[in-house]
């Protein structure tokens, strides 16, 4: 029979195996990918390098554990409604955003599954690194098909749905990668841009249409493409290891980028500023906005000719329209789910965007 000193000892190093286990746990390891979580205001992390998701309180910073043993990544991760779905090297896993549970895990039949986006229609498109395809997969009846089956010499990594062209835009690994589209009607792929970045792994979009595409040669960094991608401009050159699959976080104008090298970190920078690198304005706008009998109101401060677009918590337009010389618009949100949106008004070439919460009145 043990002695109590023994004991409380015994107890003692249990105690602090299990504390040390569990800071391990709620640390990076080789972050693969990030994602917000606009409904619970939370980041998403995929560790790559010990099979784990982890959540990052947006306000706090806090890291906790959400889901643990995906064996071949996780990788890309893409939330649909409710579901966060996640790349597990030839399996699709689907968690249920609020529990953490395992809803599905179904083998596509595929090599690396890594980069993942949806369209409004609630398709995932991924990209599979070995064997240079994409897949697209039905979420609401769990089918899914070879979508393009060969994307070319160089191989697919990160993606991204552009709604207003119908594509997805994708890079590519290896040097002078091209960035590339596939048409959602169609499955064409063309080449949207040729440039002198080696190894793209990630791409994400802004409210203003611009790109952001992390590579990782020769000198890992943030380049930033305007919409047509006829002009770029490196936004992030330095602090950056190995930077993998970027979310742009549309409510606050922020980039997260997962460190996926030795620097096994994410990092998290500010687009908003009017001084800063963004052309995003938030001050001084050119109109106000009120909510009233379940319509938005928007009301300029003269008479304006504009275009605008109402963008939801997953970055995606759900209403747009045109004003010709006039002092505002109304719009019904009785037909829009409750969540976070973006009246976003462009005016030339410069953007004023402004955000409000919606519940069905």
């Amino acid at each position: 029979m043990l002695s109590t000193s023994i004991r409380n000892i015994f107890c003692l190093a249990c105690l602090i195996s299990f504390l040390s286990t569990a800071v391990v746990a709620q640390s990076y390891s080789s972050p693969e990918s990030v994602e917000f979580d606009y409904a619970n205001n939370r980041w998403f992390i995929s560790n790559n390098g010990n099979g784990q998701i982890l959540t990052r309180n947006s306000a706090t910073g806090a890291l906790a554990v959400f889901a643990t043993g995906i064996p071949s990544g996780p990788h890309g991760l893409e939330i649909v409604g409710d579901t966060l779905y996640a790349c597990d090297g030839s399996t699709l896993k689907a968690y249920e955003i609020q529990t953490a549970t395992l809803v599905f895990n179904i083998n596509l039949g595929a090599s690396f599954l890594n980069g993942i986006t949806h369209d409004n229609s609630g398709n995932l498109y991924i990209t599979d690194f070995s064997t240079k395809r994409i897949y697209r997969f039905n979420t609401s009846n769990r089918t899914y098909s070879v979508f393009v089956s060969n994307t070319g010499s160089a191989s697919p990594n990160g993606i991204v749905f552009d709604d207003a062209n119908n594509r997805c835009v994708y890079v590519n690994w290896g040097s002078n990668a091209p960035i590339k589209a596939v048409d959602l009607s169609t499955g064409t792929v063309s080449t949207l841009a040729t440039t002198n970045l080696g190894s793209c792994d990630g791409i994400t979009k802004d409210n203003a249409g611009n790109y952001y595409v992390s590579s990782w040669s020769t000198t890992s960094k943030i380049t930033r493409f305007n919409n047509d991608f006829t002009a770029s401009t490196a936004v992030v050159t330095t602090g950056l290891s190995n930077p993998a699959d970027i979310f742009y976080n549309v409510l606050t104008d922020t980039l997260g980028v997962p460190n996926s090298g030795t620097g096994n970190n994410t990092a998290y920078y500010y687009f908003g500023s009017t001084t800063g690198l963004s052309n995003q304005t938030q001050e001084p706008s050119p109109f106000h906005h009120q909510l009233s009998h379940g319509s938005l109101i928007v009301r300029f401060n003269e008479l304006t000719s504009a275009a605008w677009q109402l963008v939801n918590q997953h970055g995606q337009t759900v209403q747009s329209g045109i004003v010709g010389n006039d002092i505002g618009f109304t719009t019904s949100l009785s037909n829009l789910p409750n969540g976070n949106y973006l009246i976003r008004v462009q005016l030339g070439k410069q953007f004023y965007t402004r955000s409000f919460v919606w519940i069905g009145q």
